[in-house]
C-alpha cells in the first residue's frame, strides 16, 4: 500500500531535510491549470507524481462541454509526465450545469436521478475509451448552502456509476463526512453504503463544525475521528493508495460571506506527524 502527500512547499521543506520521510507519491496538482505544470514535473527528491484531474478544462465529468469535461491532449500530457497506475477524478454534479434541475438540488426527484446518471455514465465511458489506463472516481461532498445536487452525493448513485462503467472508486473521507452530516445520515451506514469493493484510494483531510456552515472540508490537520475511520476501513478494504490532503491550498477559507478567512493547513509540523501516523497505521494493518 503506498503513501501519498498533497505537493506543498511544506512538503518539500520536510523532503530537503529528510528525504526518506516514508511517502511513495507526491499528489498533484493543488493549484490550478496552467500554473500547475510544474507540479508535475518536479520530481520532489526522487518522488513519483499521482495526478488527481479534476478541474473545468482538463477533467470535469459533470461539464456539459465536452472540451471543458475531458482535455485529452493535457491529460495526455500528465500521464506521459507522470507514468501513473491510474487517474482519479470528481463525481461532480453542479445545479449550473443541469438548470433544469435547480428546484429539485435538494431532492432525491426521479428526474434527477435519470438525468444525472445518464450524463455521468455517457462522461466516465467517453473518458474511459480514450484512456489506457484505469480511471477512478470520488465521492464529492454535499452542502445544504452550496450549488451541487444532493443525489451526486448519494452512494446509490455512486455505486451505479462505478458499477456501470466498471471503474474503481477514491474514497475521501473528509466529503462522506460532509455529506452525511448535510444529509442527516449517519457516517457508518453512509460509508458502508459506498462501493468499498472497488476501493482503490482513500483521501485524508480534515474537517471543522463551522457555524451555520455546518460540517465543512477544510483540508485542515487530521483528528482523531479521522485516524480510527482509516484504521476501521483498512482493516476492511485494501486499497493501492492512502493520500494526505493537506497543504498546497492558501491558509484561508472563502466563508459564506465571500471573505476570506485565515485557516491553517501548510504547517510542516502537522504534516510530519499525519505522515507518521498514517504511515504507522498503514504498516500495522499492511
Amino acid at each position: 500500500m503506498k503513501i501519498a502527500v498533497n505537493y506543498s512547499q511544506a512538503l518539500l521543506s520536510l523532503l530537503a531535510e529528510d528525504p526518506n520521510l516514508g511517502i511513495d507519491y507526491i499528489k498533484a496538482p493543488t493549484s490550478p491549470f496552467p500554473g500547475s505544470w510544474h507540479q508535475f514535473e518536479d520530481q520532489g527528491f526522487g518522488h513519483a507524481s499521482l495526478p488527481h484531474l479534476a478541474q473545468s478544462g482538463i477533467m470535469f465529468l459533470g461539464h456539459p462541454d465536452r472540451e471543458q469535461r475531458f482535455n485529452r491532449p493535457a491529460v495526455e500530457r500528465v500521464i506521459a509526465t507522470t507514468g501513473p497506475p491510474y487517474l482519479s477524478t470528481h463525481l461532480e454534479a453542479r445545479i449550473e450545469f443541469f438548470p433544469e434541475l435547480a428546484p429539485y438540488q435538494h431532492q432525491n426527484h426521479p428526474l434527477v436521478q435519470r438525468v444525472l446518471k445518464a450524463h455521468f455514465v455517457a462522461a466516465v465511458q467517453e473518458v474511459k475509451a480514450q484512456l489506457n489506463i484505469p480511471l477512478i472516481v470520488e465521492n464529492f461532498p454535499y452542502y445544504t448552502w452550496w450549488w451541487n445536487f444532493r443525489w451526486g452525493s448519494e452512494p446509490q448513485f455512486i455505486t451505479e456509476i462505478c458499477q456501470e462503467t466498471d471503474c474503481g472508486f477514491l474514497l475521501d473521507i473528509a466529503h462522506a463526512r460532509c455529506s452525511s452530516w448535510h444529509m442527516g445520515r449517519d457516517l457508518m451506514e453512509y460509508i458502508q453504503e459506498l462501493p468499498l469493493k472497488r476501493l482503490r484510494e482513500i483521501h485524508l483531510g480534515g474537517v471543522r463544525q463551522r457555524g451555520v456552515e455546518g460540517i465543512r472540508d477544510t483540508h485542515t490537520a487530521l483528528n482523531e475521528e479521522d485516524y480510527q475511520l482509516l484504521e476501521w476501513l483498512l482493516s476492511r478494504t485494501d486499497p493501492d493508495t492512502v493520500t494526505i490532503e493537506y497543504g498546497g491550498m492558501p491558509d484561508y477559507l472563502i466563508n459564506l460571506e465571500r471573505r476570506q478567512e485565515p485557516i491553517e493547513r501548510n504547517n510542516p509540523l502537522e504534516l510530519r506527524q499525519m505522515i507518521a501516523r498514517v504511515r504507522s497505521i498503514v504498516g500495522v494493518l499492511s
